[in-house]
């Protein structure tokens, strides 16, 4: 009876912080089936890329090669200059909604019926960041969907001492840092999912280095707490 009462105890806490809003730390993060909660397998919905400053686009102006632009990089106040019309604010907008708006802009007093198709050729938004124990740290792009395993690929992989069962994905949700722990080794033989990495997460691959990194910083809230608590009861 003793051992079960010691073993609520942790619980107990858990459920303090939850209350308190938040107050774990990244080695509180959710693991295991709770882990997938935070950091799914499916794909996300609604994965439209959003133009963000710098970008480069291709721009084509149908029947209108004066007009069509090859290298046509976003401002840092999210505009591209455009010929006639002059400076264009499509941050924020898809590309076919960014077409759609240079396209209304020429219709308004130059060109009838426009047809205006635009193409992101180097995308800044769309980049994951690796840390910790892999050999070459550092901002990758991201070309179509990328999986934990191919994310840490892109840093040549982990270092010889690197800990592969606690690598960290740090990601942006509803405004909030939230952090998940995955083993990577268990992934690499097939015996746990292989979540999906999204633009703007971060990889840590090792606690200590992860725990280095982020500064103590708090990242668990309740959802993230009450999937701990789930795990711990499966024990």
């Amino acid at each position: 009876m003793k051992r079960r009462n010691s073993s609520i105890r942790p619980i107990i806490a858990i459920v303090a912080c939850a209350l308190l809003g938040g107050c774990a730390t990244v080695e509180d993060a959710p693991r295991g089936q709770a882990a997938y909660a935070v950091i799914p397998v499916a794909p996300a919905i609604g994965m439209d890329y959003r133009i963000v400053p710098d970008d480069v686009l291709r721009i084509q102006v149908y029947h209108e090669p004066g007009l069509s632009q090859e290298d046509a990089q976003v401002s840092a106040a999210g505009m591209v200059r455009m010929p006639l019309i002059g400076d264009v604010s499509i941050a924020g907008l898809t590309a076919g909604e960014a077409a759609d708006v240079i396209a209304a802009r020429l219709g308004e007093r130059y060109l009838v019926s426009p047809q205006v198709t635009l193409f992101v050729k180097k995308a800044i938004g769309r980049r994951v960041t690796l840390d910790g124990e892999v050999r070459e740290p550092g901002l990758y792009p991201v070309e179509g969907r990328l999986s934990l395993l191919q994310a840490v690929a892109l840093a040549k992989g982990p270092t010889r001492l690197a800990g592969l069962g606690q690598v960290v994905v740090v990601r942006q949700l509803d405004g909030h840092r939230q952090a998940a722990l995955f083993d990577l080794a268990a992934i690499r033989k097939g015996r746990a999912p292989d979540p999906e990495i999204l633009p703007g997460d971060q990889v840590i691959v090792g606690l200590s280095r992860a725990k280095a990194i982020l500064g103590g910083a708090l990242l668990a809230i309740p959802a993230l707490a009450t999937g701990f608590i789930a795990l711990d009861g499966d024990k």
